[in-house]
């Protein structure tokens, strides 16, 4: 008998006896729960009895933001871990050779980060963060040229440079980036997720902590560097920042690809630096997998889903009703 996959306080698979509970929304009863990585919005608080299925540096991360894991599971029968290339410990799930589950997934290699690794399976469970077709990144590479030439030229002009990240994830890839910058500040939201990477072999630079509630006053006149945590430039700090030090602020999201974006954060410039997959390395991960039939959620589930239906695949948006194998072919 073939998977069913349903919506049910996250991404449930029944497979066979058992039940697996995928990025669960809430305490579950399932014979496992999987947190495929520690951002805030897929954190789960298990309750006693919850097996919970994740990488080491999840639940350390998890720890370190206030969420505590439990005796967290790496390995399980008939389960693999897969790197999906994300942030530090995420991960996909395959479970038996029936149902692979991306959570969030990244197609390129970026600093300490690969990409994220594929399996073929019969039922392909995958984020569709930016899975429309004018997602298209450019080269890593060619944006840190861009960006190390704009500090550049703001140092040349004696001004300092926030660069603004989510403080787990983003944030440490531009700490690895443009370390060579000096003097170089962190967040301290951002310094707690640093040393964590750094207790993982992660090599990060210390820099200088910054917090906010004490050390607002204590920032040297001319240029300097900080990494601190997405937020607009009209947030108090960020304002203070602004007025006192003529600080400019640069934003990176894979949103930068639509026009209005750092205007809309009141950032000086943005840049399209993300931990997802764009449109095409979504469709090359669909390619991998090889699945009879793919479902997708977040972002542009529906338009990707019509997309991949265009080129021959079985697609759908997982929605809040079950739905199994057989289910959705009867459907399409």
């Amino acid at each position: 008998m073939g998977a069913s996959v349903s919506s049910n306080m996250g991404i449930q698979v029944e497979l066979g006896r058992k039940r697996y509970l995928l990025d669960p929304k809430g305490q579950t009863r399932a014979d496992f729960a999987f947190v495929s990585h520690a951002h805030l919005d897929h954190m789960h608080r298990p309750s006693s009895t919850e097996r919970i299925i994740a990488s080491k540096e999840t639940a350390d991360l998890a720890r370190a933001r206030g969420y505590d894991l439990g005796d967290t599971l790496e390995e399980a029968e008939g389960v693999e871990l897969l790197d999906s290339g994300h942030i530090l410990g995420s991960r996909a799930i395959r479970i038996e050779d029936e149902v692979y589950y991306t959570g969030d997934a990244s197609g390129r290699e970026r600093a300490f980060l690969g990409r994220c690794r594929t399996r073929r399976s019969r039922v392909l469970i995958m984020e569709t963060t930016y899975g429309s077709p004018e997602y298209v990144f450019p080269q890593t590479a060619k944006l840190v040229r861009e960006v190390n030439a704009l500090i550049g030229s703001a140092f040349d002009r004696g001004r300092p440079v926030v660069l603004m990240g989510y403080p787990l994830g983003k944030a440490q890839l531009l700490a690895y980036y443009f370390s060579s910058w000096e003097p170089l500040y962190f967040h301290d939201s951002v310094a707690r997720m640093n040393a964590v990477h750094v207790e993982h072999g992660v090599d990060l630079k210390l820099g200088t902590r910054f917090d906010p509630a004490k050390d607002k006053d204590s920032l040297p006149e001319g240029p300097w560097v900080m990494v601190a945590p997405m937020s607009s430039s009209r947030s108090r700090l960020m304002s203070h920042l602004k007025k006192k030090h003529g600080a400019i602020f640069v934003a990176f999201s894979g949103w930068a690809m639509r026009g209005g974006y750092g205007s809309y954060l009141g950032a000086d410039y943005a840049f399209p630096l993300s931990d997802h997959c764009d449109y095409a390395e979504l469709m090359k991960l669909v390619e991998a997998v090889s699945p009879e039939v793919v479902y997708t959620t977040h972002g542009f589930a529906s338009e990707f889903a019509r997309d991949l239906r265009k080129v021959g695949f079985y697609a759908r948006t997982l929605e809040a009703h079950q739905a199994s194998l057989s289910d959705f072919l009867r459907e399409s």
